[in-house]
């Protein structure tokens, strides 16, 4: 039974310590000495169930414009942590599911 990854709990951990700065996945990711993919797929589900939130996105420019072309540019998501993710305990909510599994058993 897991409960949650690994990598998703550190990136909730870090979230929670550092509760209402906004992180891009590059920084979460340097921070927890882990993959951006990483990073990603855990955002992705902490997003789902409404714990992290896109705070705001940026337009960076990667390349500057020459004469024959544009500039390259990238757009960087920040994200920080609802209030709900803030209260989420991962082993309180797996310790109902299964309350609720064997409730329903019974």
């Amino acid at each position: 039974m897991i409960i949650m990854t690994a990598n998703s709990e550190l990136v909730l951990n870090l979230l929670k310590k550092n509760y209402g700065k906004e992180f891009s996945k590059k920084e979460l990711a340097d921070a927890l000495g882990i993959s951006v993919p990483a990073v990603t797929g855990s955002i992705n589900g902490l997003q789902k169930k409404g714990h992290v939130i896109v705070s705001r996105e940026e337009t960076i420019e990667v390349e500057p414009a020459t004469e024959t072309r544009k500039a390259k540019t990238k757009v960087v998501k920040y994200h920080t942590l609802t209030e709900s993710g803030l209260a989420y305990d991962p082993v309180a909510e797996e310790a109902e599911k299964l309350a609720a599994k064997e409730a329903a058993k019974a």
